[in-house]
């Protein structure tokens, strides 16, 4: 009998829905959400059942939710070709079939899920927030099921079977796999629920042997010795807040090292990080590369002895082989010995993690960006520059952090308002922009929001002196300096019994508070009032250890050899903090003058930040024509 069957590949734009789907309410976004994800993780698993049309188009009879993912997936591909089967039957049965279809259609299940986002994160480098934002899910709903993919095998078996349900198996997903199997076996491979599980992780005490602390520190009543072994436990709170402390101590230890960031956290709060980044290649000190080095060198010899050697001589070619063979065994123990070592460039890299598990366990994993495919992008969301290699490029002085761009264009604004202040000409010409309809400015605070070069300007621990005395003429002139909020028909009456010299002075500081900077990146009116007025930065800002202590170790390391020449190089042991103190002495003795070398202190105290550099360029190449009867 001849099959009314036929595989075949059809133009994704000659695929048409079944007007007469029996399936009536749309599926949720979040579950056409979920079938993309399964889709462009493992392709299409099942091909289209369609039947031929009048009009030379394939109606589908089975697979429409598949057809509507599969225009998402490939919108803007062009015309790809879909596979299908061609069935040749008639409209009743093409409706019966589709009927059976959503009849018997189940939604994915949890595991399906978790392994699909796991294969996105690894492909793409993404993390669970970029994941539930392109596939429309909430993020927690990502990180519940990426979690599962770390399922040890006999319980995911069981999750899969059946013999466990999707909370239960979340419950044991919040400790790693030997954790995992330990409390398996201990229920015999038949939990309950999940909160037995929780129950039996979460015991009341935590065995010593986890802690990183020192036992000495804890008092008596939270620590108890077990009689009938020699396990040491420690009541759980107590456990975990020394714990706690410690992991700081630890956190402070590596950033002081030189480790770019160091996350403290559960697992299953830094699992969709850990999932986005790569792990850091091997990496040897010098001791370790020297011993493999010789052993390459005498493995060279052998090889060019080998090609020495006649073919007919097929002793002494063994003799060789072997001691060939031994080299290598040799290169192995010392790869096995070797200590853990990460060169600085992969220090200011790179992300230290130091996971804190339900039973007090702490792990360090390291993870270095991962370059997705296309882009140059860093893991948890940040930027890094990728040189022509495909590795990821280290930071010097010229990378500044936000924070240090935040405080350098804010003193740069203070300076420009203090030094704006005492030239009328160009304040007049600030005020006409102020007061115009037309003008939209980033560098005038025109509006009710708060100025946010005033407010930087006010935080703790920021020193300005031109900031000072600015604030010391206002408090002398405002009559309400000392209000929070004044109606203006008061605020009026009150600046109206002002004298007019009183008056016109507080006007001038009136509009030089409305200079304000871009946090992130350089104000071209700022920058352009700090050229034509001859602001020197460094006449009203040095870097002091709180503006400096915002660089990694490796470009503090930098800086020091930028003004100091490379003889001065820091040793790579040498501490962020040592680093810190030896600049911002170094600042302060060329402002002090108290610097020998001249050209040293000229070097120093001429010094600016990349971001102000580049500011000072760019205006420098424009040319500017001002037209004072305008």
């Amino acid at each position: 009998m001849k099959s009314d069957l036929r595989q075949l590949s059809i133009p994704l734009s000659r695929l048409i829905p079944n007007r007469r789907n029996p399936r009536k309410v749309k599926p949720a976004r979040e579950a056409h959400q979920r079938l993309v994800a399964l889709i462009r993780s493992q392709g299409l698993l099942q091909p289209l059942v369609v039947r031929a049309t009048d009009d030379k188009k394939y109606e589908v009879v089975a697979g429409e939710r598949r057809l509507k993912a599969l225009r998402e997936i490939h919108k803007g591909d062009g015309d790809l070709k879909i596979p299908c089967v061609l069935r040749d039957v008639d409209v009743d049965t093409a409706d019966a079939m589709s009927l059976g279809e959503n009849f018997g259609r189940e939604a994915m299940h949890p595991l399906d899920e978790a392994e699909a986002f796991a294969k996105l994160a690894n492909a793409d480098g993404k993390d669970a927030e970029a994941i539930a934002a392109e596939f429309g899910v909430p993020e927690h709903y990502v990180r519940q099921r990426m979690k599962l993919a770390s399922l040890a095998k006999p319980i995911k078996d069981a999750h899969r079977q059946g013999a466990i349900d999707t909370a239960t198996a979340e419950a044991f997903a919040a400790v790693p796999e030997e954790r995992q199997l330990e409390v398996w076996e201990e229920l015999h491979g038949n939990p309950r629920h999940a909160e037995h599980v929780r129950n039996v992780i979460a015991h009341a005490w935590i065995d010593a042997e986890n802690a990183e602390f020192d036992l000495a520190v804890l008092p008596e009543t939270a620590v108890s010795r077990d009689l009938f072994g020699d396990r040491v436990l420690i009541e759980r709170k107590t456990f975990m807040d020394a714990q706690a402390d410690a992991l700081e101590r630890q956190r402070q230890a590596l950033t002081e090292d030189g480790w770019k960031q160091v996350v403290v956290g559960r697992r299953e709060d830094v699992q969709d990080r850990l999932y986005a980044m790569a792990t850091p290649e091997r990496e040897y000190n010098e001791p370790t590369s020297r011993k493999l080095a010789k052993v390459e060198a005498r493995q060279e010899k052998l090889r060019d002895a080998a090609e020495k050697v006649d073919d007919d001589d097929g002793a002494k070619l063994e003799r060789l082989q072997q001691r060939y063979e031994a080299l290598e065994s040799e290169a192995q123990a010392i790869v096995e010995q070797a200590p853990a070592f990460f060169s600085e460039e992969t220090k200011a890299l790179a992300t230290a993690f130091l996971i804190l598990d339900a039973d007090g366990q702490v792990h360090r994993e390291y993870r270095v960006p991962r370059r997705p495919h296309g882009r140059s992008t860093g893991g948890n969301g940040q930027s890094a520059t990728f040189d022509g290699t495909d590795k990821p490029k280290a930071p010097t002085s010229e990378d500044l952090s936000d924070k240090q761009l935040a405080a350098t264009f804010t003193h740069q604004a203070l300076a420009v308002r203090e030094a704006l202040h005492k030239d009328a000409v160009a304040r007049r010409r600030i005020l006409a922009l102020i007061l115009h309809e037309k003008v939209r400015s980033e560098g005038l605070d025109i509006g009710h929001e708060a100025n946010g070069s005033t407010l930087h300007a006010s935080v703790d621990g920021f020193v300005s002196a031109a900031f000072d005395r600015l604030q010391d003429k206002r408090s002398k002139l405002d009559p309400l300096v000392q209000e929070h909020f004044v109606e203006d028909v008061e605020a009026y009456e009150r600046i109206g019994k002002l004298s007019a010299a009183k008056l016109d002075g507080l006007i001038d500081l009136l509009i030089v508070d409305r200079i304000t900077a871009h946090m992130q990146r350089p104000t071209p009116l700022v920058s352009r009032l700090a050229e034509e007025l001859k602001v020197n930065l460094r006449d009203h800002w040095r870097p002091d250890a709180a503006w400096l202590s915002s660089y990694q170790k490796i470009q503090l390391a930098h800086l020091v050899v930028e003004l100091k020449g490379p003889v001065h190089a820091p040793a790579p042991e040498t501490k962020k903090s040592a680093l810190v103190a030896v600049l911002e002495k170094l600042f302060t003795d060329a402002a002090d003058g108290k610097l020998e070398d001249k050209q040293l202190a000229g070097r120093v105290n001429s010094w600016l930040p990349s971001n102000l550099r580049v500011a000072k360029d760019e205006t420098n190449d424009r040319t500017h024509t001002v037209n004072d009867g305008d």
